[in-house]
């Protein structure tokens, strides 16, 4: 039986992906039965784009050795940029203005109160570059000129922050409770991994697991087909990039569920025959490179 397609007709890159890999939906119905048996999280943030953005950057603040998130960072003016690391546990490591990426962890442990305060601030400065990238190519140094003029655009509504800090602080307990642990066994993290010179943005590189962060809801195959087609679209850039990648996987943190593939078994299965990773990742990054260059991701 053939899966579904529920890419758009005039999608190349989704149609490749739905013609070379027909048996997404086996891989769909593994995951949708193992989410249902998992504990869901009761949560309702208010904006579940903006709480998806936060609980990535929170992640990412945690695991991160060295600190990360830099384009969002020089959005802000020294003082607070530098606040904002020091409360994510983050210390210099050089006597460098404004070079943030000297910042490395500290050894204390860090209050959930902190982590959202950090992470707040980061998406909403990542969600006005998204906006900007939208409309300029220098949208970093606008957003910097915006954001000193209006420092207001860092606050939300005093209702919607009260909510979103509330299913945050649920999130962070579970997440806390062993996923933390997990995924720092994992190795040596990066985020925002680039990949194909910056057209693609995976979550999080840890050691040679690529990993995605998903806060929100995966009980409709329409997010789960979205799912399957994009940690094998990561998974084989990564490898066509040349990194030294074995395994993809995705945080559910909703269903407080982690699951990890193996990228070679990943791809055969859903393929239904062995497949070249080289060949196929190669395949696929010229697809992508055919198409309109999305502008860069924050």
């Amino acid at each position: 039986m053939i899966a579904e397609c529920h890419a758009a007709p005039q999608d190349p890159v989704g149609t490749w992906l739905a013609d070379t890999f027909p048996y997404q939906h086996t891989l769909r119905a593994e995951i949708a039965a193992d989410l249902r048996r998992c504990p869901v999280l009761l949560i309702d943030p208010p904006n579940k784009s903006f709480f998806g953005h936060v609980v990535e950057l929170a992640t990412g603040l945690t695991l991160c050795d060295q600190s990360p998130y830099l384009r969002l960072l020089h959005c802000l003016g020294h003082d607070l940029a530098t606040r904002l690391l020091s409360m994510a546990g983050y210390r210099p490591t050089a006597d460098a203005a404004k070079t943030y990426n000297v910042w490395h962890r500290g050894g204390s442990a860090l209050h959930p109160a902190h982590i959202f305060t950090v992470a707040s601030r980061l998406a909403y400065v990542r969600s006005l570059l998204n906006d900007l990238d939208r409309h300029r190519f220098h949208a970093g140094d606008v957003a910097r000129d915006l954001l000193e003029r209006y420092p207001r655009l860092l606050n939300g509504r005093p209702d919607e922050t009260y909510r979103t800090r509330r299913a945050f602080r649920t999130v962070w307990a579970s997440y806390s409770n062993g996923f933390h642990s997990a995924l720092r066994s994992y190795g040596p993290a990066t985020a925002e991994l680039s990949l194909l010179d910056g057209r693609r943005h995976a979550d999080f590189l840890l050691g040679t697991t690529v990993l995605e962060v998903k806060s929100g809801r995966l009980d409709d195959d329409r997010y789960l087909d979205e799912l399957i087609r994009q940690i094998v679209t990561y998974a084989l850039l990564a490898h066509h990039d040349g990194l030294r990648v074995t395994h993809v996987a995705v945080y559910a943190a909703r269903y407080q569920r982690l699951l990890r593939y193996r990228i070679g078994e990943l791809t055969n299965q859903l393929a239904g025959t062995p497949i070249d990773l080289a060949a196929t990742g190669a395949h696929l990054a010229a697809l992508i490179r055919d198409r309109p260059r999305r502008r860069p991701a924050a």
